[in-house]
C-alpha cells in the first residue's frame, strides 16, 4: 500500500479516537497565522525525473485548534508553499505553487505558559506551475496537477505572551503525492519551519 495512504489511514484513525472526549465547557479556540520555508528532501530535491528537482522556498499556513482540555487536541488549516522548480525543467523563475488542506490531532503532554506538542495529520495538496515537467520524453504541460493526499508529523509549542495571544513555532515532515497533467506522478517531500502568532479565543 501506497505510504502516504498508509499515514493518512493511521491519522484518521487517531483523529476519530481524539474527538471522543472534547467538550464545549473546557474547549478554547486558537487561530494560528505562521510563516516560514519549506526544504525539498529525497528525490524532490536531487531526483531527475518529471517534476524533481525543486529547491526551497517560502511557505505560509493558517489553522484552527480546538483543545479538549486534556492531551488532545483537533486542527485544521491551509498552507502553501513555493518551490523553485528550474532544476526540474521549468521555465526562468519557474516555480511549484503546492496549495492545499492540513488536519489532524495534537498531543499536548502539558498546558501551561508554554505549550509544547507534536503534531500528527493528514494533508491534501494541489500543485500549480506554469509548466509541469512530465513525460520520459521531457515534454511539459501547463496547469494544475490532480488532488493528492498524504500524511505529516511535527513538533512545536507556543509561549503565552497574554491573554489573548502567543507566539509558536513549529518544524513538519510531509509527504505527499500528486498526479501530474502527463501521467507522472510528483511526490513531494519536504521538511518546514514555521514562526508566528497564535490568537486565543
Amino acid at each position: 500500500m501506497n505510504l502516504s495512504l498508509r499515514i493518512l489511514e493511521t491519522t484518521l484513525f487517531l483523529t476519530l479516537l481524539g474527538a471522543a472526549p472534547l467538550t464545549a465547557q473546557s474547549a478554547a479556540l486558537l487561530v494560528e497565522a505562521r510563516g516560514g520555508a519549506a526544504f525539498p528532501v529525497g528525490d524532490f530535491r536531487d531526483g531527475v525525473g518529471p517534476g524533481e528537482g525543486a529547491a526551497a522556498g517560502p511557505s505560509l499556513q493558517v489553522s484552527v485548534a480546538l483543545p479538549s482540555g486534556g492531551w488532545r487536541t483537533l486542527y485544521v488549516g491551509f498552507d502553501q508553499h513555493r518551490f523553485p522548480c528550474e532544476d526540474a525543467g521549468c521555465g526562468p523563475d519557474g516555480r511549484y505553487v503546492a496549495t492545499g488542506f492540513h488536519g489532524g490531532l495534537r498531543i499536548v503532554p502539558v498546558q501551561g505558559r508554554f505549550t509544547p506538542w507534536l503534531r500528527l495529520g493528514a494533508i491534501t495538496t494541489r500543485v500549480e506551475t506554469g509548466d509541469l515537467a512530465s513525460g520520459p520524453a521531457g515534454a511539459t504541460d501547463a496547469g494544475v496537477s490532480d488532488l493528492g493526499f498524504g500524511g505529516e508529523v511535527g513538533l512545536g509549542f507556543m509561549v503565552r505572551l497574554g491573554r489573548w495571544v502567543g507566539w509558536s513555532a513549529s518544524g513538519l515532515v510531509s509527504a505527499v503525492s500528486s498526479d501530474l497533467p502527463g501521467g507522472e506522478t510528483l511526490d513531494l517531500r519536504y521538511v518546514s519551519a514555521h514562526t508566528g502568532l497564535t490568537f486565543v479565543f
